[in-house]
């Protein structure tokens, strides 16, 4: 399931967006410490008023205090926190040069902060080459999400015609959106637009405006025994807990595979499928566009399973797995859902989750 849209700035003045067609619009608000896009809160209160889901977003400079930033963004966006995605727009431009590895921890200082104050963690939009050029680590540790951005030309493109990533992510595993064209045609639009495809349905979308965690001024006494930042209701259960899968041998494959994985490479079982004889891993491409082969299911993988009673705990009130990880001082591996998941997510109210 995916949903597409478009994101806008002043240059769509005049454009009535909950008109477009769409399922969402991302709506540029602030940037640095001065600016706010005259169109933004008729934009904002248009994509609601249609029912369709709403983004916001900063665009960061290095001109300016990074807190005062945050600051004015979220007394902009104040209407729209808990109900609409928070993006930190993250590029190169005359007079405010951002995108080098200092401007990874000037965006990471933002993302925090925003998080600290709201509860909600943004995503961050940058273009395929600066993702792929500076160390994005400590943003992927810290699970925040990526909006990434690739024009392969600047040809027509008349109608959401999503398509596969050009390349690969070097960072992250995958990508929440993709921005894929600068010059997309509508007919309720005489001009160019962009494109975007978001991974993912509406309840998904939803996960991603809302709180994981109390904000920082509204935090509660707990329970020093507690975990500090979710609830949890204790409950004990034997089941089957998988692990990852381990090639026995590099398998042989053709032109039209995207790449094979070397004898002793390991996947998460929840990620790959089994199409064609073939085991095939999801790439973070576009949408399941982009599978990774790993070999004929029949002799190349080796599957480990341990069935035992372990302790779990259903989540009442959601936060990060990364600050799960860090009230229990252990390493994100070693928790896990109730599904056999081991990759760094969000957790929201109603997981399951083990402390392996």
């Amino acid at each position: 399931m995916s949903l597409n849209g478009i994101d806008v700035a002043s240059y769509q003045a005049g454009m009535n967006v909950g008109e477009v067609m769409g399922d969402f619009v991302l709506v540029k608000a602030t940037e640095g410490v001065d600016y706010t896009n005259p169109e933004f809160s008729r934009h904002a209160k248009q994509t609601l008023s249609a029912g369709k889901k709403l983004g916001v977003y900063h665009f960061i400079r290095n001109d300016s205090d990074i807190k005062q930033q945050a600051d004015y963004f979220l007394t902009v966006v104040k209407p729209y926190i808990g109900k609409a995605m928070l993006v930190l727009d993250f590029e190169n431009t005359s007079g405010s040069t951002i995108q080098n590895q200092a401007g990874v921890g000037l965006a990471k200082q933002w993302l925090d902060y925003v998080y600290q104050k709201t509860g909600v963690r943004s995503l961050l939009y940058t273009g395929i080459s600066c993702e792929n050029s500076l160390d994005w680590s400590a943003l992927v540790n810290a699970n925040y999400g990526l909006w990434i951005a690739q024009y392969n030309n600047y040809n027509v493109v008349n109608g959401y015609q999503p398509r596969d990533l050009y390349g690969s992510l070097k960072h992250w595993k995958t990508a929440v959106m993709f921005q894929y064209t600068s010059t997309g045609q509508l007919p309720e639009w005489n001009g160019n637009l962009d494109f975007d495809v978001f991974y993912g349905d509406k309840a998904a979308w939803d996960k991603y405006a809302k709180a994981t965690k109390v904000p920082e001024t509204d935090n509660p006494t707990m329970n020093p025994s507690e975990p500090s930042g979710a609830k949890w209701v204790k409950e004990n259960k034997s089941y089957m807990l998988k692990t990852a899968v381990k090639l026995r041998t590099a398998p042989a494959t053709d032109a039209s595979v995207i790449a094979v994985l070397p004898a002793g490479s390991t996947v998460k079982t929840d990620q790959a499928i089994i199409q064609g004889g073939y085991r095939w891993v999801r790439q973070p491409r576009s949408n399941g566009y982009g599978y990774l082969a790993t070999g004929p299911a029949s002799n190349t993988l080796e599957y480990v399973e341990t069935s035992a009673s372990h302790a779990y705990y259903e989540v009442i009130s959601g936060d990060s797995w990364w600050s799960i990880a860090q009230q229990y001082n252990t390493d994100m591996n070693k928790l896990a859902k109730m599904n056999g998941k081991t990759i760094e997510t969000e957790i929201y109210p109603g997981d399951k989750l083990l402390v392996k």
